[in-house]
């Protein structure tokens, strides 16, 4: 249960119970008219990679072509591309951004840098100046949105929040939102430092034997830490969603709808819909049940060669992993997650301030006795057909598809 701290007595009217959970995506702000489809991102990043290449003081690499002609590339085509024959990024890579982060060809590198102290050294340049540029494309691009102020003829009641997986301020200024009422789970456009981007495949940490070992097996180890760098972290963002939930006084037995507009409901933040999902259902798994899915440790070095195993296996050569080796990874970011959770909890319990057993007793809430209603909106077929996959998949039944947001959130027409 999200908790929410008991207010003190005031004259003003009492705060209306949170019961809507609005979840905005990128097809929300493309149905504003905004041009922030990846295909846009594709164009800016090779409309600005010689300013961003100077700008970083980066150069780009040459190569000679098959056809023995030399060519110029950066280290975004040198590591998320063909080493060996570099060139411009497919439109896959661009259309399929985030997720395509994930995707390094680990053997290929190896062997196109080579082995030794100075390849490895270039490697490292090489992988770091990719993950530069991209970030410096991304966040260039997205402070180019721009959105104008006017009446988009809806109004959202007092009884939603929103969890908006864009950068823009769309909400505040075309719908008239609270700010307090939204959050940007993956940052937001006027604060760089804040934008998250990337797959969800790698959240644990990098494997710091490998590069103890060094040789091919530091090579490899240059790629497990740039895999996590770029992964979007989702369990600690979706810490951070609890924050705001329990600020904005949801308790998760209290909500009744969930809308999901313009959101892909893509594999990379599938973790976000289970995490919703699940807080928003009558529980079904009693305690026991749940502490018997937590994974028992073995000794040390069966579990550090387990883990090593993982990353040559997933990572080295893009092979499934063995079962004790993907068990003995979980445990590894199981622990890592649960001193991250307890540092967000600590936290946001100094900021809130500590509450009392009195305060957390006048706390009631009827236990939920059905699921929440989910509210989707959807793209042409395929997105529709890929939505009733998703909600099978989170084991949801409770739910509707619409074929457009208007559609979807027409009771807040004006």
């Amino acid at each position: 249960m999200i908790f929410r701290k008991k207010k003190k007595p005031t004259k003003k009217l009492p705060t209306p119970t949170i019961d809507t959970i609005i979840i905005i995506g990128n097809g929300f702000d493309r149905w504003q008219g905004l041009n922030t489809s990846y295909a846009d991102f594709q164009t800016y990043y090779h409309e600005h990679l010689n300013e961003i290449l100077k700008k970083l003081h980066i150069r780009k690499r040459k190569y000679i072509s098959s056809d023995g002609t030399v060519k110029e590339c950066s280290d975004v085509e040198l590591i998320y591309g063909d080493p060996f024959d570099p060139g411009e990024l497919d439109n896959e890579f661009w259309n399929n951004f985030e997720s395509s982060l994930a995707n390094i060809d680990t053997e290929r590198i190896n062997l196109f840098f080579g082995k030794e102290r100075r390849n490895l050294k270039d490697m490292r340049r090489s992988i770091r100046n990719a993950k530069r540029i991209l970030t410096e494309a991304f966040c260039g691009w997205i402070a180019t949105i721009s959105i104008t102020e006017e009446d988009a003829g809806y109004c959202f009641g007092d009884n939603c929040v929103f969890i908006n997986f864009n950068y823009t301020d769309t909400l505040q200024k075309r719908f008239g939102v609270n700010e307090m009422r939204e959050i940007h789970i993956h940052g937001e456009a006027t604060d760089k430092k804040s934008i998250v981007f990337g797959h969800n495949r790698h959240p644990q940490e990098p494997e710091p034997m490998l590069a103890k070992i060094g040789g091919r097996f530091f090579g490899l180890h240059l790629v497990d830490k740039i895999l996590y760098e770029t992964d979007k972290h989702c369990q600690n963002n979706i810490q951070i969603l609890c924050c705001f939930l329990a600020m904005n006084g949801v308790m998760c037995e209290e909500i009744k709808n969930i809308y999901v507009l313009g959101q892909s409901m893509s594999p990379v933040d599938i973790e976000y819909f289970d995490f919703l999902m699940r807080s928003s259902k009558v529980p079904s798994v009693d305690n026991a049940e749940e502490k018997a899915n937590v994974l028992e440790t073995g000794d040390e070095l069966y579990e550090l060669t387990q883990r090593m195993q993982f990353v040559i296996d997933e990572i080295g050569y893009h092979n499934t992993a063995s079962e004790s080796a993907k068990d003995a990874m979980e445990r590894r970011l199981q622990r890592e997650q649960c001193v991250r959770n307890e540092r967000y909890r600590k936290e946001f319990l100094k900021m809130l301030g500590k509450p009392t057993k009195k305060e957390l007793d006048s706390v009631k809430v009827a236990p939920r006795t059905e699921d929440a209603k989910w509210h989707i909106s959807y793209f042409g077929d395929m997105d529709k057909k890929w939505k009733e996959i998703v909600m099978k998949e989170l084991g949801c039944s409770n739910y509707e598809l619409y074929p457009s947001i208007d559609d979807c959130i027409s009771k807040w027409k004006k």
